[in-house]
């Protein structure tokens, strides 16, 4: 009776430890979202094929470039919520050798840099490579990270944009104005 107990308690003994080993295995999953905590008001697009792109937000507006054109609301939300949530989906590599860059799309003439700020605090940096085998993947390091990671999305073409094609339509353009003139002419008062 004395060795079945103590065969019992071995193999609950066992199992126990199979069970903490899978648990905590399981609680590292390479899977990672990388969420934005602010809300960026300036957003920095640079290729080698686009150049610089400058978006900047005042108020509630978004402009584009120097010259701060009127942007189009649908192109910023877009980029926006992109750029708010990135998930990966795992390492791919830690090399950071010119080979490992060029195979995955990092190389300076081919990577996008994204570099989203609230004032002069910068709250998240991606390097955005080409999209995977599967199209709805894309090579990106994080944050200033040397680790060649994997995200879910095809972020390279959501980000491969010409200035042009961000700023707001004539009509949409003309909107905006509409509304802005109706909000200051509701602040001034007529005076009796």
């Amino acid at each position: 009776m004395k060795t079945r107990k103590l065969v019992l308690l071995a193999g609950i003994a066992v199992l126990l430890c199979a069970f903490v080993f899978q648990t905590i295995n399981a609680s590292r999953s390479p899977i990672k979202a990388y969420e934005l905590k602010d809300a960026p008001d300036t957003i920095t697009i640079v290729s080698e094929s686009n150049g610089k792109i400058l978006l900047t937000k005042e108020y509630d507006a978004w402009f584009v470039g120097e010259d701060k054109k009127p942007a189009s609301d649908d192109e910023i939300r877009y980029l926006t919520s992109a750029l708010q949530r990135v998930k990966t989906l795992g390492l791919v590599s830690r090399s950071n050798s010119e080979e490992a860059l060029q195979r995955y799309g990092l190389d300076d003439m081919t990577k996008i840099t994204i570099t989203a700020s609230k004032g002069e605090k910068v709250l998240r940096t991606i390097e955005l490579g080409k999209a995977a085998t599967n199209a709805d993947q894309t090579y990106v390091r994080m944050d200033g990270g040397s680790e060649i990671l994997i995200a879910s999305g095809n972020l390279h073409h959501q980000f491969e944009v010409k200035a042009e094609d961000l700023v707001a339509p004539p009509q949409e353009e003309q909107k905006k104005a509409d509304s802005k003139d109706v909000g200051e002419q509701a602040e001034v008062s007529p005076k009796a």
